[in-house]
């Protein structure tokens, strides 16, 4: 953990999905792994983890690309397609430890909350119906059919500023991942980084590091 201050004014927090409010990760990696497997690649925790947030179809171009891989642009939508399809069978809803607790307690502390994730919408609107936990809690949802571009592209968070109608300076968000903390600081936003999926070798860019939201919510004693 380092040291960090919560800025003064603030009144607007934004948090990422996978990784912060989801435990949902490890579903990701698994589906990728079997997708990519029927391309014959080899894919790894840190290689998937490092694309986390970005477009689909620019992760196995990326990955392809790395991994000396020539993929057709058909052949990389049969992959993706094959990862949703996987990834639909096998997802579970599972929050991570003090997350309702920590979005409880923002709310009561009069925080405007917003949502800012590139997975599809239809599936943040079953993740945000199913789980009790997160109805009504946030003011403003970003996904990949409200922003164009999507993380590292700062859009999202731009977004997400826009639709809460608050000013870049009173805003703190929530990442995991270095194409979302890219995000946020390309947006001109100050930025947490959590180590759930990634160590905090690979999260410099954010202002300040932690291992949970346990440590987050210390902030706001």
């Amino acid at each position: 953990m380092t040291a960090f201050e919560i800025p003064e004014g603030l009144t607007a927090i934004m948090l990422d999905m996978d990784g912060v409010v989801i435990d949902g990760m490890p579903y990701h990696l698994r589906a990728w792994r079997e997708a990519f497997a029927t391309v014959g690649m080899e894919v790894t925790d840190v290689d998937v983890y490092l694309k986390e947030g970005m477009d689909q179809m620019e992760t196995v171009s990326q990955l392809s690309r790395e991994k000396g891989v020539s993929l057709g642009h058909d052949e990389m939508k049969r992959v993706v397609g094959i990862k949703d399809r996987l990834l639909n069978s096998i997802f579970k809803i599972r929050l991570f430890p003090h997350c309702p607790e920590f979005l409880s307690r923002l709310k009561a502390l009069g925080y405007k909350l917003a949502l800012v994730t590139g997975t599809n919408e239809d599936v943040v609107e079953k993740i945000l119906d199913e789980e009790t936990a997160l109805r009504g809690v946030f003011d403003v949802v970003v996904t990949a059919a409200t922003a164009s571009r999507r993380k590292p592209d700062p859009e999202p968070y731009l977004k997400a500023v826009e639709l809460l109608g608050v000013d870049k300076k009173h805003c703190l968000v929530i990442e995991n991942s270095p194409a979302g903390v890219a995000s946020a600081k390309g947006a001109g936003l100050t930025c947490l980084a959590l180590t759930t999926s990634l160590p905090e070798n690979y999260l410099r860019q954010a202002d300040a590091v932690f291992h949970g939201l346990d440590e987050v919510s210390r902030l706001f004693d």
